[in-house]
């Protein structure tokens, strides 16, 4: 995990600056987010057959973790197109990997033959649309079914303890422990806090969820 840190803090501290954004910058610090570090552990004891989407890839330092650790079969989609453009230059020059990130936004995808094992989708939690939570809810299943219900899901939500008023994060799209069982029922679930209010901007809460 370390070796991947120092790679990618070399390599982000020489993307330009007006490219940066608040959480991009966090992958200059000493220490990674801690949904980075909990998506390497989860990772590292992976098939590294087995195939992965991610939803949100961002800036491409997630999906760094299954290149560096080995992974074949990785589709990273994420729609902002500047971010996923360092992103395709970031995994093909630090890992000679091309064809891994996808410029478009998975909701709009029409997939037929792409079935996944992993589905991640950490710090990419909007609204999109939805007012209430029963939209959101939706949403989040309609991507695990489109995905091929894999059966290990790396997910990070708003947590319900955040309560303050927010225009970007809405309540409806706040969840507690309930809301991601009602989603996938019969599941292990395991959850862990990776940002708290007020000590970060807002409360998040990652949840690995393995299908039985």
């Amino acid at each position: 995990m370390e070796r991947l840190h120092d790679m990618l803090t070399t390599y982000n501290a020489n993307i330009p600056t007006d490219m940066r954004t608040s959480w991009s910058k966090q992958f200059l610090q000493p220490t990674f987010p801690s949904y980075w570090e909990i998506t390497y552990k989860v990772l590292q004891f992976i098939d590294r057959e087995k195939r992965i989407i991610e939803i949100g890839a961002g800036q491409g330092d997630v999906t760094a973790i299954a290149c560096y650790l080995g992974f074949n079969f990785i589709s990273a989609y994420e729609r902002n197109i500047e971010a996923a453009n360092i992103a395709e230059a970031k995994i093909s020059d630090l890992f000679h990997r091309i064809s891994i990130i996808e410029k478009q936004d998975f909701a709009k995808v029409d997939l037929k033959d792409e079935c996944a094992d992993i589905l991640i989708m950490v710090n990419c939690a909007y609204a999109d649309g939805c007012t209430t939570k029963e939209e959101y809810l939706s949403r989040l299943v309609s991507f695990y079914n489109k995905a091929g219900k894999p059966k290990l899901v790396i997910l990070e939500v708003i947590d319900a303890s955040y309560t303050c008023e927010d225009l970007d994060f809405p309540v409806c799209i706040r969840l507690n422990p309930q809301d991601v069982e009602s989603m996938f029922p019969m599941s292990k679930i395991s959850s862990y806090l990776t940002y708290k209010y007020p000590k970060n901007k807002r409360t998040k809460r990652l949840y690995v969820i393995e299908k039985r």
